[in-house]
Parts: C-alpha cells; structure tokens; sequence
C-alpha cells in the first residue's frame, strides 16, 4: 500500500513540475510575428516575392512593438541587407524559408521567388522587371500570346577580362525568335560605372561565350539599349570597349556564325554575330534575309532595324516566314545596312543539317 501511495506521489510531482516549466517557458518566450513590405504594403503568407525585387522585413510583437531581430534565408534566393531599416532582395527563383530570431525564439515562413511575368500579344505590349529591365515588343513581334518572363539568373560564365558583371536576366520562353525586333533597356539604377562604360552582351550557348552588343545609352531613362530578335541570357558588364578604327565608309565586318554548320535547328538556334563600321554614323539601318540558292527569300530576321556602329548579333530558330521548319540545304544569309546616302551588303552561305 505505502509503495502505491510512493507512485501516485511521484506521479502527481512530476505532474507539477511539468506545468512549472511549461509556464516558465510561456512566460519567458516573446511571441512575435514575422511580417513582410512591397513599399507600404504588408504582404500576406504564403510570401511570393519577385526576382530584382527589395522588400521590408519586420518582427512584430502582439502589443504592435518593432522588435530587435537577426534575419536569415534559407536557399540561394537573395540577400538581406541592414542600413536604417532590414531589406531583403529577392534574386534567384526558388523556394526556400525566412528566418526571423528574437533573442532565444527562432521563427520561419516559407518563401518562394518567382519572375516577373507578363502576357504579350501580337499587338505588343511592355514588360518591366524589379531588377532594372524593360522589355518593349511592337505590333507583329509574336505571332501567339506568350507569356513573357524577366529574372535575375547566375551567370553561366565568368565575365570577359577586365570586365564585370553588373546584371545577368534571363528573359522566358529562352527559345522564342521575334517576328519583328523588340527593345531591350538595362536602367542603370544604383550601379557605379565611374570612367568604364556599361556594354550589353547574350550568352551564346552553342559556343558557350559572351556575345557583345552594341548598344546606345538613354540619358532619360539612365541605361543603355539595344534591339533583340531573340531572348535568352543578357547581361551588362562594366568595361572600357575596344576601339573602333574608322573606315571611310560603311562596312559590314567579321560576320561569324555559331554553330558554323546549322544542325538540329529544332533544338537550336543559329547566331550570326557581326561588327559595323562607318566613318561617323550614329545610327545605321540593318535588314538581314535568308534565301534559298534560287533566290527566293524563306525567312526575313531583322528589316530596317537601328543599330550601332560596333558588334552586332541576330539569331534565327530555323523557322520559315510561314512558321514552317527550314529543309536541308544551303541558304544565303544577306545582311543590308544603310546610313544617310552610304549603303553595305554582305553574303555569307548558311549549311542546314537536320
């Protein structure tokens, strides 16, 4: 009997002491909760961020106190920064956690990063991305509604020497070939250029390089421009350019094309990259064809588009001006480019290889 009274003694102790220490915990613990801005605006769990996008971070105590917190991120998907207040950048797409600790209380909310996106028409339309990007497509530039994305991405390669990256975006869906050229604009933004100048480059993934582009700054917007044909991988680099010799008149140099024999143009795209050169244009106009070896034209890539005199790419998916899928052959790639009353042309045979 005194053995059973011993148990129910110890068992009703042990009862005690549990909720003493569950009551001490509860009364040590600050409960807090974990709060997200988008500028003045708290967003709402699940948090879906925007890649290039800044966002206020807060703890957030039940009688409405800014608590004093350590932030963490789980997952490569941005950076946070603490100045007057603690911002996170959103990067890199993907899924992860925030963590938030006040003092000995760790809390974590999911966390996703997501592009921009936007759905563009055949009459055109803007899209602009958080990570100082705009995209602007004509009137005809796609022949469907797609649903156009923008996002910061890690660079596939090392940037050219004596060069640095300043952006890399990869802009969705990455095989897509414009009907007609739209406007690419890298804005400037907080980035410090001192005495280089910014360059726009693609990544050409056939040859697995950097392929420059010339491009023009626009002192209104503070960025620099160029016209694209196709998306893919672009970044700005921070660079002195080369030099250009000047010619007495326009020429249309060192056309290259990658891969050199077109294979496979259901699976990839051909580049044809370029230089200009002029004794003083500013602007030169450039349409490139590509014909058949009976002179018939089968797909018109680029008509009466300004560039810059300096390196120049375009690239062609295979596809005809019907939207059917190139034969095996030859072809003749003709690029035109026109300045005030001087005029260039240059041929170049393409081999498709299916």
């Amino acid at each position: 009997m005194q053995t059973l009274l011993r148990r129910i003694a110890i068992y009703f102790i042990l009862i005690a002491l549990i909720v003493l220490f569950s009551s001490d915990v509860k009364a040590i613990v600050t409960p807090f909760e974990i709060q997200v801005f988008n500028g003045a605006t708290k967003e709402i769990q699940p948090y879906t961020l925007i890649s290039g996008k800044r966002y206020r971070l807060q703890a957030v105590s039940p009688d409405k106190k800014v608590l004093s917190a350590q932030w963490f991120l789980s997952g490569n998907l941005g950076r946070i920064t603490t100045d007057i207040s603690t911002r996170l950048t959103a990067v890199f797409v993907g899924e992860g956690s925030l963590i938030c600790r006040v003092e000995d209380v760790e809390q974590r909310v999911k966390l996703s990063v997501v592009r921009e996106t936007k759905t563009i028409g055949g009459s055109g339309g803007k899209i602009q991305s958080p990570a100082g990007v705009i995209l602007e497509l004509p009137k005809g530039a796609l022949t469907t509604e797609q649903k156009i994305g923008i996002e910061i991405v890690a660079p596939p390669e090392l940037p050219l020497t004596a060069h640095r990256f300043v952006r890399v975006i990869q802009i969705s869906p990455k095989k897509l070939v414009l009907k007609r050229p739209g406007r690419l604009t890298f804005l400037f933004g907080e980035d410090g250029f001192m005495d280089a100048k910014p360059q726009l480059f693609f990544w050409e993934a056939f040859g697995k390089k950097w392929v420059p582009l010339q491009s023009s700054d626009t002192a209104i917007q503070g960025g620099v421009s160029i016209s694209i044909n196709h998306f893919g991988v672009y970044t700005m680099m921070a660079a002195i350019p080369d030099e250009l010799k000047r010619t007495e008149r326009l020429q249309i140099q060192n056309v290259k094309l990658a891969p050199r024999v077109f294979f496979a143009p259901d699976r990839h795209r051909l580049t044809i990259a370029y230089r200009l050169n002029a004794p003083d244009a500013m602007q030169i106009f450039v349409t490139m064809d590509i014909f058949n070896l009976r002179g018939r034209r089968v797909r018109r890539l680029l008509e009466e588009v300004p560039l810059y005199t300096g390196e120049n790419a375009a690239q062609w998916d295979g596809l005809t001006d019907a939207g059917r899928l190139i034969r095996n052959g030859r072809y003749l790639l003709v690029i035109r480019a026109r300045t005030g009353l001087q005029q260039a042309i240059h041929r170049k045979l393409v081999v498709v290889f299916k």
